[in-house]
């Protein structure tokens, strides 16, 4: 791996060179304290990793962002003085892959330069095997947003089989975003091993289009694409709105439904996903509890002036034998349902478990007529795209 240092000083200098000498797979070409002699070098003789000093730090964010753009397949490492979410956005957008902190450990120095080695890999080894996709340039997709501020509801249930009913129009690509960050189980739920997730498309948001999110897409046998969420919940504190906006953009341009599993929970990071949605499907359950939560949940997007329109009522694990009917949900919701699904435990578990979509495993289920039905009313109705 080619390395240029750019140091903040002349003793930061000298001690990373050292520590760069003692890594036997990388060849440093260049050291530097200015700027200018840098960008020289990177002219000269590009190099594969470039670590960068913070130093007065919008000239080096500027600087930064100037060589992502004119060698975007360079690596670069920010060191940075202080840890702090500001200072992380800041270099992640300037077009970093990586930041540490000062004073700086020659094992996180090394492990840093290797992930980033690792990751290079990675890209080029997906974009080989991506297969050429179909690219929609008269109009966007419809993103389809399922929602709930209550646990268990299923919602990654539905998410899971809208994408895959949609998916069996084979003129149709259709794309899953797991983005419950936390607790996103999508991966799972398809019997599929992730090998990227959110935080690799992270890590390149600033190349990020409809052609590079492709390679990080894992497909299912249903037909649909899935991104999954991380694997590891503390990579979700480097992940904000802006990030989530230009992934659901880049896709919504070549794909014709983006569905977007939400968590159980409002808060800023996936507001993107409620903007940017044609329709908002709000999951509920026929419990009381569930629907009242539903009640507040829609008081909350009155306040935020979320789009009446877009927002429809979906009753999944309704029961003809059960307490509270579907007419019970209307009167307290004051809102009409737009869709019921009904229950199966058997079936739906056995489902889950087998990684195969309940409209793939039972196509004749109740469910998965019940679920084809909703798919049909809402393609019906779908706003017209400029």
């Amino acid at each position: 791996m080619r390395v240029i240092l750019l140091a903040d000083s002349e003793t930061e200098r000298l001690d990373l060179v050292d520590m760069l000498k003692n890594i036997d797979y990388i060849q440093l070409i260049g050291d530097f304290i200015a700027e200018e002699d840098a960008w020289q070098m990177m002219e000269r003789s590009p190099a594969d990793i470039l670590l960068v000093g913070a130093g007065s730090k919008d000239e080096r964010y500027a600087f930064t962002q100037k060589i992502s753009s004119h060698y975007p397949q360079a690596g670069i490492i920010m060191i940075e003085g202080e840890l702090q979410e500001e200072t992380m956005h800041n270099a992640l957008f300037a077009g970093a892959k990586d930041v540490l902190i000062k004073p700086i450990d020659p094992e996180k120095l090394m492990n840093a330069i290797y992930r980033i080695h690792q990751l290079k890999e990675r890209i080029g080894t997906a974009k080989q095997a991506a297969p050429q996709k179909k690219i929609r340039k008269s109009e966007l997709g419809q993103v389809y947003t399922v929602f709930s501020t209550k646990g268990g509801v299923g919602k990654t249930f539905v998410s899971i089989n809208l994408a895959a009913t949609l998916a069996k129009d084979s003129q149709k690509r259709v794309v899953l975003v797991d983005l419950d960050l936390d607790f996103g189980n999508a991966a799972l739920a398809l019997n599929l091993y992730p090998k990227f997730t959110i935080s690799d498309v992270i890590d390149d948001i600033r190349h990020v289009d409809s052609d590079l999110i492709e390679s990080y897409l894992i497909p299912h046998e249903s037909g649909i694409k899935l991104l999954p969420a991380n694997s590891q919940p503390s990579l979700n504190e480097f992940i904000n709105a802006e990030h989530i906006r230009i992934i659901l953009e880049a896709l919504r341009e070549s794909f014709d439904y983006v569905i977007v599993d939400m968590p159980a929970r409002f808060f800023e990071t996936i507001m993107p996903a409620l903007a940017l949605a044609d329709h908002l499907l709000v999951i509920t359950t026929p419990e009381i509890s569930s629907v009242r939560n539903i009640k507040s949940m829609l008081v909350t997007l009155k306040d935020l002036n979320f789009p009446q329109s877009k927002i429809r009522i979906v009753l999944n694990k309704a029961d003809s034998r059960g307490d509270i009917k579907k007419n019970d949900v209307e009167a307290t919701l004051n809102k009409k349902v737009d869709a019921s699904i009904g229950f199966d435990y058997r079936r739906v578990l056995s489902s889950l478990n087998r990684g195969v979509p309940l409209v793939h495993e039972y196509p004749k289920n109740i469910l998965s007529k019940n679920i084809d039905k909703m798919k049909i009313q809402f393609e019906q109705n779908e706003p017209l795209k400029a």
